[in-house]
């Protein structure tokens, strides 16, 4: 008898047979459940789910509330297959924000299509926006499921910098190497797709501001207008946003220009309901298009429909029948921003805590959402150090992820000092 190995590779092809289907993020959680089983006193900052400070998983009530209210049709049935419509009216307007109706006053029409959460729009648009072996345009610090929706779809990633060298207006964007990088796609492809996540960025915590928006706004623009014959898709991957100070800031930066909008850029969202409802694992999302012509939107749907047919076939009804319900209920509304808002206050108290601990260490910018980033040339190596002092955070390719959303309150100062501790044990220098 042949070992695994053989045997995977006489049954499946090449590009099959080299997965893993192990994630860093879960290998390090389960780390640290295990050390909590043992009985040691550990702190988790692996996971990114919103924790209360006894460990246990909070549950936004509205949700809860409106489930019970759910008729057994939305609790069992299917869904059709673009989204129910109101479900897809509210992630247009979650997405987009309170300013959608003038959006479209301005000339964009706007369409959503439900997705099984935020990872269901990003595959959506991997797999409609490019050709295979096309690259998708992402930042140089991500999220690494990114690179496995890339591979699944035939695709490779390229990047830009999370924060520039030097700036002289002291902004972050690196507006000489984006505009290099979209010209370079543009010359080896023929089209673009971007995949920006903001506000409250995955893994840093790192929300762009408004001049620094208006900067990548305008690196997608100049580039759109110079190549009109070359497709150009920002999406913005919003899975945080409801936890930042600004949720719907793109919004804000997208209206001036639409009078003057090129007919050869798109702008998408990723909608995400997992963070913002506290519905994880009921994968309830939407990809939301803004764009001129009605009639590319309306040619868009379907295609998109198809994909989603061929994958997961429709996108589960239940969650989707709770999120339209609690935002045409004023008062499941009221309930689900006030928790919310608290939860993001939670998570700042966590994050001022941590940072002011470890002073000395060198973080990536970080001021909303779930987590915070310490660049590091060895990753893992920090990370074992971290654990000597009971604190499991998650090594990244690039640095150590710091779930601010799982850690105690009552354990933020001790996980910014085991990260300092740890960082000048190894003789690491700001």
């Amino acid at each position: 008898m042949q070992d695994d190995s053989g045997l995977a590779g006489i049954l499946l092809p090449p590009h099959a047979a080299a997965k893993a289907g192990n994630d860093v993020i879960y290998a390090w959680l389960a780390r640290y459940q295990q050390a909590a089983a043992e009985g040691k006193d550990v702190v988790n900052g692996t996971i990114g789910a919103l924790l209360d400070d006894e460990g246990e998983l909070v549950f936004n009530p509205a949700v809860a509330e409106a489930i019970t209210r759910l008729p057994d049709l939305d609790k069992g049935a299917y869904s059709p297959l673009p989204g129910l419509p109101a479900y897809r009216d509210t992630a247009r307007t979650l997405a987009i924000g309170p300013r959608l109706d003038e959006m479209e006053a301005a000339g964009f029409s706007t369409e959503a299509v439900a997705s099984p959460g935020g990872c269901g729009a990003l595959y959506l648009s991997a797999r409609n926006m490019l050709s295979p072996g096309d690259s998708i345009l992402v930042r140089s610090t991500y999220w690494g499921p990114y690179r496995t929706i890339a591979d699944e779809c035939g695709l490779v990633l390229t990047d830009w910098p999370l924060v520039a060298d030097s700036n002289e207006l002291g902004h972050s964007v690196d507006k000489v190497a984006l505009s290099s990088r979209l010209d370079n796609l543009v010359t080896s492809q023929g089209r673009v797709l971007a995949w920006l996540n903001d506000p409250a960025h995955n893994p840093t915590g790192m929300s762009l501001n408004s001049a620094e928006r208006n900067d990548v706004m305008n690196c997608f623009l100049e580039a759109a207008r110079a190549n009109p014959d070359a497709g150009f898709t920002l999406l913005l991957d919003t899975a945080y946003a409801f936890y930042a100070d600004e949720p719907h800031g793109w919004t804000d930066t997208v209206i001036p220009h639409i009078e003057n909008w090129p007919d050869n850029l798109i702008l998408c969202w990723a909608f995400s309901t997992s963070k913002s409802h506290t519905i994880y694992g009921l994968r309830c999302g939407a990809i939301v298009f803004a764009h001129p012509d009605r009639g590319l939107l309306d040619r868009m749907v379907p295609m998109f429909v198809h994909t989603g047919r061929g994958t997961w076939s429709g996108s589960p009804r239940l969650p989707q029948a709770a999120v339209a319900m609690i935002h045409n209920d004023s008062g499941l509304e009221t309930m689900w921003d006030a928790t919310r808002a608290g939860q993001s206050q939670v998570l700042e108290i966590r994050r001022e805590g941590l940072l002011k601990a470890a002073s000395e260490v060198h973080f990536d910018p970080s001021n909303d959402g779930y987590f915070a980033h310490v660049p590091d040339p060895d990753p893992v190596s920090l990370c074992e150090e971290i654990t000597k002092h009971g604190v499991y955070l998650v090594p990244l390719a690039k640095g150590v992820r710091i779930g601010v959303c799982s850690l105690p309150t009552h354990a933020a100062e001790r996980v910014g000092r085991a990260i300092s501790e740890a960082w000048s044990t190894l003789g690491r220098r700001s």
